[in-house]
């Protein structure tokens, strides 16, 4: 999908929240009389900084959900945090105190304080604008991937459909998320975070009893740890996210 990426991003309000930046796309011709839903996207560990735009700029996470076709059958909120540079910062923990530029997925199943921190900020723009708590969705990359997992297995009512891409989920868990609408994106040559963590709680979860959807990219596609680019452009997955609501079969 082509657009214009600044354009696209010039019309998120640029905002804070104690420490934390982030950008919300509010829908054009905003009715408060009428409820909306929201799309809470969760950046990777190389958009993580103070400047308020790397994580909407540098991948489609954020601005997919606002193209003008995609707002047209869908009006949507669009929540875009930004995560701390730091050794323990990320919506996802899967770096290395002590070498913050290598990879430790030791406690990549952990909440972290950012993610914490990214609930507040999602639970404040539910409060303060008319938006639908049953049509709340949640999508993520790499360390978001984690993240995505981490925020449903720790408030499991809370989103309607959850998109996690080239991250993955404690398998120990799998049966908080049996009855998620659930589609995970992971490649199989994925260098950077194995695609053993997508299988293995698919896997778990699909051993629970749930249904998820999943799609792997096999090694002659070549996407590497870059699986949220086909992702985040296949309109079927926009339509599927839109369709789910809580209480409602898809």
């Amino acid at each position: 999908m082509e657009y214009n990426r600044e354009l696209l991003a010039s019309k998120f309000l640029r905002l804070t929240y104690k420490t934390m930046p982030y950008r919300l796309f509010i829908p054009e011709n905003y009715n408060d009389q009428e409820s909306y839903p929201l799309v809470l996207f969760l950046h990777g560990g190389g958009e993580r900084g103070t400047d308020n735009e790397r994580h909407i700029l540098i991948n489609d996470g954020a601005l997919v959900w606002t193209t003008s076709e995609n707002q047209k059958k869908n009006p949507a909120f669009v929540l875009a945090p930004q995560s701390r540079d730091e050794a323990d910062g990320g919506f996802g923990l899967t770096r290395d105190p002590e070498k913050p530029t290598e990879i430790n997925l030791r406690r990549a199943f952990e909440i972290s304080d950012d993610l914490k921190m990214a609930h507040e900020i999602l639970m404040n723009v539910v409060e303060e604008y008319n938006i639908d708590n049953n049509r709340l969705y949640v999508t993520g990359l790499s360390q978001g991937g984690f993240g995505t997992y981490n925020l449903n297995m720790a408030y499991p009512d809370l989103f309607a459909a959850m998109v996690p891409i080239a991250g993955g989920g404690d398998p120990e868990k799998a049966e908080l998320l049996v009855d998620k609408p659930l589609w995970n994106f992971h490649a199989e040559d994925d260098g950077i975070i194995p695609v053993s963590y997508s299988r293995n709680i698919i896997n778990s979860i699909r051993e629970a009893g749930g249904n998820p959807i999943y799609t792997e990219y096999s090694v002659d596609k070549g996407y590497n740890h870059g699986s949220w680019v086909p992702a985040y452009n296949n309109p079927e997955l926009i339509d599927w996210v839109f369709q789910q609501v809580k209480g409602k079969k898809s």
